[in-house]
């Protein structure tokens, strides 16, 4: 799955070049927040997206959807798959793939945050052996809802519905007073994101899931109770694994795909 992405992220121009993306570039990201206690933690978004909707003019952000059967989307299909618990478990039926296409400015505050967790790692005594090489880059994924899925298009603008929680949180960047609070939580398992998303009546809405780029850095484990200056929060699962991570600062996550359900 790992050779899959790193194929993925290279050839689909989810990021890599600043020439790859569209947008002007603007200052970077501010500080990360530290010493977020678990219990304050928390998976979804609540009410506030209007604080995303009419903020001043971001550099655009566009999706491109992918088709059935291109390469990318089948692998993209096949992460998600097998990012599953429970493999044997029905999988959720893809309506449609969308790549997310950031702006110059997203990408330069992604690359300079990582820029920033290696430099601190080099000064630490303990570290994660790849914080010091690419900041501790995981895959992850982030379960939401979205509303202006209906239209096919081959390339559209995020919309500005309030209701569509995945317009407005790529839209604000992760970056909104409830998640600078809380940190934004984001699953290694695919199943966790998809029986644990946000429930909603109205009939317009679809399931979908978010698949990020995150910098991890240096991640405290929520078992050990003291988080110091760690980078993120992590939780460990039975077998030892990574089951979930909180990451404190917005600049560490890049979308990179939607995937949306029926």
């Amino acid at each position: 799955m790992l050779a899959a992405w790193v194929s993925l992220k290279e050839n689909v121009n989810c990021v890599g070049r600043l020439t790859d993306v569209v947008g002007k570039p603007d200052k970077a990201c501010g500080n990360s927040r530290n010493h977020v206690l678990e219990k304050q933690l928390v998976h979804h978004l609540r009410n506030p997206f209007r604080e995303a909707l009419f903020r001043p003019i971001y550099p655009k952000t566009q999706f491109y959807e992918l088709n059935i059967g291109e390469p990318s989307r089948n692998i993209i299909e096949l992460i998600f798959q097998r990012a599953s618990m429970d493999p044997s478990k029905p999988s959720w039926k893809v309506k449609k793939v969308l790549k997310v296409k950031n702006s110059i400015e997203v990408l330069k505050r992604f690359e300079d945050y990582r820029e920033k967790v290696i430099t601190k790692s080099n000064q630490q005594h303990k570290r994660h052996p790849r914080s010091t090489i690419d900041g501790n880059e995981l895959l992850l994924f982030y379960g939401t809802t979205m509303a202006c899925c209906r239209k096919p298009k081959p390339v559209c603008e995020l919309c500005r519905d309030p209701s569509c929680r995945a317009c407005r949180i790529i839209h604000s960047r992760f970056d909104m007073e409830f998640t600078r609070k809380n940190g934004v939580r984001l699953s290694t398992s695919s199943e966790e994101v998809s029986d644990n998303m946000v429930s909603f009546k109205l009939k317009n809405l679809r399931r979908a899931v978010i698949v990020c780029r995150v910098i991890a850095g240096s991640i405290a484990n929520t078992m050990d109770g003291a988080y110091g200056d760690f980078d993120s929060i992590g939780r460990e699962g039975p077998q030892s694994n990574l089951e979930y991570l909180i990451v404190q600062n917005p600049c560490a996550i890049l979308p990179c795909f939607v995937i949306v359900f029926n």
